[in-house]
């Protein structure tokens, strides 16, 4: 079996976790969905060759780890942004693709640690979308189409955030 076919394998089972996560509403199993996403990724991009995903999914499974267990506070926030930037400027070419990972996460590392379910759920979708444009830039078209799903299953989470809301405010 070749290292893309394997690659490939890896991806479609994180992509189909990525469109199940944008259904999810509570922080706390978005924050599991994802560490198992992240590590599929991994795999999946080491496969591909796309080492700053690699970097960023990474870097992100220990943030999501470290936010789990505790309070992802702005000076460990501020650590994982730097880290991350740090790691991608070593590891890539610096291209502007290079960066849409580091952009990705660095959205997920700001809004994650909202009580609000809604500003995670927007940090998502502008993390969906730095991938999408990622995917499409390789040629990773198979995540590229989940990401897309993903988009509509993320966009179909913040309504049904909105519904709830509209629902529990008083009169």
């Amino acid at each position: 079996m070749s290292l893309r076919l394997i690659g490939q394998i890896f991806a479609i089972f994180a992509c189909v976790l990525m469109v199940a996560i944008g259904y999810f509403k509570r922080k706390r199993t978005i924050l599991w969905a994802q560490n198992i996403q992240f590590i599929l990724f991994a795999i999946s991009y080491t496969c591909l060759g796309g080492i700053a995903a690699v970097v960023s999914n990474l870097v992100s499974l220990l943030r999501n780890l470290i936010c789990l267990k505790w309070n992802l506070n702005t000076p460990l926030k501020i650590f994982f942004i730097v880290f991350q930037g740090i790691f991608t400027f070593i590891t890539t070419s610096n291209t502007w693709v290079d960066w849409l990972p580091f952009a990705a996460a660095t959205l997920i590392t700001i809004s994650i640690s909202s009580k609000d379910d809604l500003i995670i759920k927007l940090g998502c979708i502008g993390s969906i979308l730095c991938y999408g444009t990622y995917d499409f830039n390789l040629r990773n078209w198979v995540t590229f189409v989940f990401d897309c799903f993903s988009m509509v299953t993320s966009i179909i989470g913040v309504l049904r955030i909105l519904h709830e809301k509209r629902s529990t405010t008083p009169i």
